[in-house]
């Protein structure tokens, strides 16, 4: 069994990874780190059934969706499943605490720092503290938290630091300040575990359930006036609660979108189920379609 993450050692997927394997899937799981969100998806989807999962960061609470987990999720759960391609989607999310620190050699001088290190969703969560803490540094992305973390390792000056895990600090023998750098407290991120929907995940002992969720993707909403709020209308009659609705370019022209939607179905039981499906019945007669991400169950990390 293979677990895939963003790698290398030390990241925050791979702290996520490492839980998820521990409450969801099994503790014997092999972690195995990629370079890029796509590697780590195209892994677990070219994989046979059942053998892997993969383990990626979907939301944000400062910087938003990871549209390109969303985007390629939605890809893959587009194509019809076969006897050679399972049907995948999302099997459970972890809302995780996050914490970034500025990670770097000893002796390092925070006014002689001229670049800052990191993945763009690290460098833009801790944006406006990077200022004043390193007045005269420059942001420069990489792949990873923890790529940030190896190349300042790296470095024969002192001249950069990385954003990154106190994982990543003592994979690397690096110093690190002990306050962190993002700009809100209660930085958390929701990781999407994803694999092949007939597989049934455990409950979990340590992760607190917090709600059951359907994401969906809707394609050709009527461009036209009322045509979105006619889609929502129908998940209103059905009394369903949405929880997060966001638009994404389809790509081929200016004003196309496709939206992705979240549904709360916790306590609905069969008859959401049913109450989910007609709407999804009542759109196709609008020439809507509807992709099924995933219907999951949605824990917290409270460590």
């Amino acid at each position: 069994m293979r677990l895939y993450y963003l790698g290398p050692e030390g990241t925050h997927s791979h702290e996520a990874s490492a839980l998820a394997a521990q409450q969801l899937i099994l503790a014997s799981a092999e972690l195995c780190p990629l370079p890029t969100f796509s590697d780590v998806l195209a892994a677990c989807f070219a994989s046979p059934p059942g053998e892997a999962f993969a383990c990626v960061p979907i939301e944000n609470s400062i910087q938003g969706s990871v549209w390109q987990v969303w985007d390629e999720v939605m890809r893959a759960c587009s194509i019809a499943p076969s006897q050679a391609s399972p049907a995948w989607g999302i099997l459970a999310a972890v809302t995780q605490p996050i914490h970034q620190f500025a990670i770097y050699q000893e002796g390092t001088d925070p006014l002689q720092v001229t670049t800052v290190l990191s993945h763009p969703q690290a460098l833009a969560q801790c944006a406006q503290t990077l200022k004043v803490r390193y007045p005269n540094a420059v942001p420069s992305t990489v792949s990873s938290t923890a790529e940030a973390v190896r190349q300042v390792a790296m470095q024969s000056d002192k001249s950069a630091v990385a954003i990154g895990s106190r994982r990543a600090a003592a994979v690397y023998g690096l110093a690190y300040d002990e306050a962190p750098l993002e700009d809100h407290q209660g930085n958390v991120t929701r990781f999407a575990v994803i694999g092949p929907r007939e597989v049934s995940l455990p409950k979990p002992t340590a992760l607190e359930w917090t709600d059951e969720t359907a994401s969906l993707c809707l394609r050709g909403v009527p461009h036209r006036p009322g045509g979105l709020v006619g889609a929502l209308q129908a998940f209103a009659a059905a009394n369903l609660n949405l929880t997060r609705l966001e638009s994404r370019p389809v790509g081929d022209q200016l004003g196309h979108y496709v939206y992705y939607l979240d549904v709360s179905v916790a306590g609905l039981c069969d008859e959401g189920q049913l109450s989910l499906q007609h709407v999804v019945e009542e759109l196709a007669t609008h020439g809507t379609e509807v992709i099924s991400l995933g219907v999951y169950p949605v824990y917290r990390n409270p460590g």
